[in-house]
């Protein structure tokens, strides 16, 4: 499955408007559902069960926004997160990598969508997607435009 991820102008550049002190995200671990992953330079492989020969591949994408989410002062760095877990889907995920350090928490967007902008406003995060039309196979492309909304709580993320 190939995943195809397109950056709008709303804040889709490495280091645009990033605090000095916003963690990039290339070499953070992340919570993806139960399972904590650590990316180097920005990808991570494992056996996707006990002796299989199935690999988990997690790749950071693009775009990503920076800001203060959780207003301590410091910056804070949202990412798109691909995994594809040995099947079919490619699912795709929003981090936020803190300042602060610590797992990184995540939230699932979908399965084999694009996501086409990213920003933060406030301490909230904006996610752009395309998505596919309700009912439609995974084999449709996405096309339906949707905005999700997402806010640190404590340490996960939660959507509005």
């Amino acid at each position: 499955a190939v995943l195809t991820t397109a950056c709008s102008s709303i804040d889709a550049r490495v280091g645009s408007s990033a605090p000095p002190d916003a963690p990039d995200g290339r070499s953070a671990t992340y919570q993806l559902d139960k399972t904590t992953i650590t990316l180097t330079n920005g990808h991570a492989e494992r056996e996707a069960a006990p002796g299989s020969a199935t690999k988990q591949i997690v790749d950071l994408a693009s775009p990503v926004a920076s800001g203060d989410v959780d207003g301590d002062g410091n910056g804070d760095r949202a990412v798109i997160l691909t995994s594809q877990p040995g099947g079919s889907g490619t699912f795709v995920y929003l981090g936020v990598v803190r300042a602060s350090g610590g797992t990184a928490p995540t939230a699932l967007l979908g399965d084999r969508i694009v996501v086409t902008g990213l920003r933060i406003d406030g301490k909230a995060i904006l996610v752009e997607t395309l998505e596919r039309p309700t009912g439609a196979p995974f084999t449709a492309s996405p096309s339906v435009p949707a905005v999700h909304r997402f806010v640190i709580s404590g340490d996960a993320l939660t959507a509005q």
